[in-house]
């Protein structure tokens, strides 16, 4: 009974060992390409960009979809009544109102690093000055991490600062 159990597994191992080589020897190897985008802080003008919560313009100055979207946040903190600002998707402690967070009045940020996270999901960095305090989210390397919202459009999904 055991030879005969020991002798059908040895077969099959045999078969699948055959059906494996068979397949490795006549498949096509497989080209992954990398779908995270190109793209760098290279790519954008080395400015700084400068707004005032009484004067907001409503539309993006800077040419490019991604960096738009932090264009909107950083508005968005500024003036949460900023049109479009509660419709959207922003992160939720934006639309905080309490006076001890020191919302800034007056925000500055220069972009300096784009870092593509996957696909989906990317990670912009800037080098940014306000004169408030804001959660710590306005001054100094401030990153943003954005996600599509459709094809050419994207959205801030989260904001955090780090130490340099």
């Amino acid at each position: 009974m055991y030879k005969k159990i020991f002798l059908s597994f040895v077969f099959m191992m045999a078969i699948l060992i055959c059906l494996y080589a068979w397949k490795t020897k006549t498949s096509e190897p497989i080209i992954v390409k990398d779908l995270r985008p190109s793209v760098s802080a290279k790519n954008f003008e080395d400015k700084l960009y400068t707004y005032h919560a009484e004067n907001l313009p409503k539309d993006c100055l800077i040419n490019s979809e991604m960096t738009c979207a932090v264009d909107f946040a950083v508005k968005c903190t500024l003036n949460p009544d900023f049109e479009g600002c509660r419709s959207s998707k922003l992160p939720k402690f934006i639309f905080m109102t309490d006076e001890a967070l020191q919302r800034p009045t007056e925000m500055s940020f220069k972009i300096a690093k784009i870092k593509p996270i996957k696909a989906d999901l990317i990670e912009i960095h800037t080098d940014s000055t306000c004169n408030g305090n804001w959660f710590g989210l306005c001054q100094g390397r401030i990153i943003y991490v954005i996600v599509p919202v459709s094809q050419n459009a994207w959205r801030v999904k989260d904001i955090y600062a780090i130490e340099l």
